[in-house]
């Protein structure tokens, strides 16, 4: 089990770099005790990347009744999934809704979700990787807008982009940038077409200074927090 006092001291730490942004801490892989001691350290935004994992440890947390946790979703999201996600309790946001086809099972299913209100991020695969998922053009990514944006009362909510540097680089920072700077360019582009307001979900425990300095709103730290 992971020591409280070097986890807060961890977590403190890693706030005050981040400033304004949101850390979500990646617990995946990580026991439900070292997620427990990261909540009781202070730590609400918690991030996985499997749905059964988050469904488990979402559920102890509220036979714990610890309300305030918000629970993300960063993996990557199949549709037959889609309908088990949206009955995890305190599930706050899905960091990686990557096609059309997630966007209409999420609407398709919406009625599944409890809350108050689910946030969404597009991912957009800037490094057009074929290991990662994610919107490949502009024109896909408008029409999941356009679908999202049509919908009357839903407690859907469009909230942001997210994107992951390149993998397959020798010049991972340096790619890095060039990827944050990609979305930062769509989101301008979104912003100026539609009006809208969105956060950027982007940086993880490699190269989340350099997406700081790109203005990420969240970022998905893992192994500096747990360890």
């Amino acid at each position: 089990m992971i020591n409280h006092h070097e986890l807060d001291i961890r977590l403190r730490d890693l706030k005050v770099e981040l400033a304004h942004a949101t850390l979500v801490a990646v617990s995946k892989y990580s026991p439900i005790e070292d997620v427990i001691e990261a909540y009781k350290c202070g730590q609400i935004d918690f991030g996985e990347n499997r749905v059964s994992e988050l469904k488990t440890k979402a559920d102890i947390f509220q036979e714990k009744n610890f309300s305030n946790v918000r629970w993300h979703f960063i993996g990557v999201l199949q549709t037959n999934k889609v309908k088990d996600l949206l009955k995890t309790p305190n599930l706050w946001a899905i960091h990686s809704v990557s096609s059309k086809k997630i966007v209409e099972e999420l609407i398709k299913r919406e009625s599944e979700f409890t809350g108050i209100e689910l946030k969404l991020f597009f991912q957009f695969n800037t490094s057009h990787e074929a290991e990662k998922t994610g919107f490949e053009t502009i024109e896909e990514l408008q029409e999941s807008i356009e679908l999202i944006r049509s919908l009357k009362n839903s407690k859907l909510k469009l909230f942001g982009l997210m994107t992951m540097g390149a993998i397959r680089t020798d010049n991972v920072l340096t790619d890095a940038v060039k990827c944050f700077q990609k979305l930062k360019i769509i989101r301008a582009l979104l912003v100026k077409n539609y009006n809208l307001e969105l956060k950027l979900s982007m940086g993880m425990s490699g190269d989340y200074k350099e997406a700081l300095e790109e203005g990420a709103d969240f970022v998905r730290i893992g192994s500096l927090i747990f360890k």
